[in-house]
């Protein structure tokens, strides 16, 4: 039976790649007991050096204590089986490959291997799993879309489905925010969520401008940074939309539709980028240049953490 204090709720995470450890560490770091499951010993091996890394980052930043690493580590159990990483959980969370029978198989598995109140919630980015998922007590399914790095970016998405119950809706949420979440809830499931969508919105008139010749790739990121970055900071579309004025934006709103990229295509940049192997961090070379991913990652994971302090300063001030 579900425990009702959701600040000892013990989460099973399923999938031990670079958002799974990444949960695991943010639960186990909050003070719940974490069961990381992977198919591949190998790769859970892998997942606990990263984890252990990532702690002593936090350490070398001042945002944790040198104690709080092995507090943390010992806090997770890796395991490449799947039956014995459920049994216990409260909620499981599943981040596994974004493929509709994998997903289905995995989902049939738990439905056997766990009672019917605990919550099975999945860290699907794009995919609306009501509607390939079937499971008893379906009441109980919710989509949790966490953010990379999930230990650093502080929000969650929960999305309920068709037969989410608001209890279920309400105990995830609070155990999110318990564990130290920000919460956004969607009342219906949509491609794309919340994020995904503006984030589409906004990437693509910037394409747009690259392709027309309009603008350069740094420009436009330097447009971006100087004036969202601080702003959105605070305050969101809505938000900023009050300040600059409701009539405003009608105007803006009124003449800028027609010319704005409507495509609904996928750039073809990115098609050719794709094509020349040009993947971002991960390649190495994507709009900039990486001469070492690691060392990539750390800067900007870094500079996200030091900015969540300093925001977090600015907004209880």
């Amino acid at each position: 039976m579900r425990n009702q204090d959701v600040s000892q709720w013990k989460v099973a995470v399923l999938g031990a790649g670079s958002m799974g450890q990444c949960i695991a560490q943010f639960m186990a770091m909050n003070g719940h007991e974490v069961f990381l499951y992977n198919r591949t010993p190998s790769n859970l091996e892998k997942a606990m050096g990263q984890i252990e890394s990532n702690l002593e980052t936090l350490v070398s930043l001042g945002q944790i204590p040198a104690e709080k690493v092995q507090e943390t580590i010992k806090k997770i159990a890796g395991s490449s089986d799947l039956k014995k990483s459920v049994e216990q959980a409260d909620i499981v969370i599943e981040n596994l490959a974004e493929v509709e029978e994998v997903k289905k198989t995995v989902f049939s598995q738990l439905d056997e291997y766990c009672a019917k109140d605990v919550i099975l919630s999945s860290d699907t980015s794009t995919m609306n799993v009501f509607g390939f998922l079937q499971i008893s007590h379906p009441e109980r399914l919710v989509i949790t879309h966490f953010f990379n790095p999930a230990h650093v970016m502080p929000l969650v998405e929960l999305v309920r489905g068709p037969e989410t119950s608001d209890e279920v809706v309400r105990d995830t949420k609070a155990f999110l925010e318990n564990s130290g979440k920000e919460v956004a809830v969607l009342n219906k499931c949509v491609p794309g969520f919340i994020l995904n969508r503006i984030t589409l919105s906004v990437f693509r008139e910037a394409v747009h401008l690259v392709e027309e010749g309009i603008a350069t790739p740094e420009d436009i990121d330097k447009a971006i940074v100087s004036t969202f970055g601080p702003r959105y900071a605070f305050e969101g579309p809505f938000g900023l939309s009050d300040f600059a004025g409701i009539d405003i934006y009608e105007r803006l709103a009124t003449l800028l539709p027609p010319v704005l990229c409507s495509d609904t295509e996928c750039p073809q940049l990115l098609h050719k980028m794709v094509a020349a192997g040009k993947l971002g961090v991960k390649s190495g070379d994507g709009f900039y240049h990486y001469a070492d991913e690691k060392a990539a990652r750390r800067d900007r994971d870094t500079k996200i953490m030091r900015m969540i302090a300093a925001i977090r300063d600015v907004n209880e001030s």
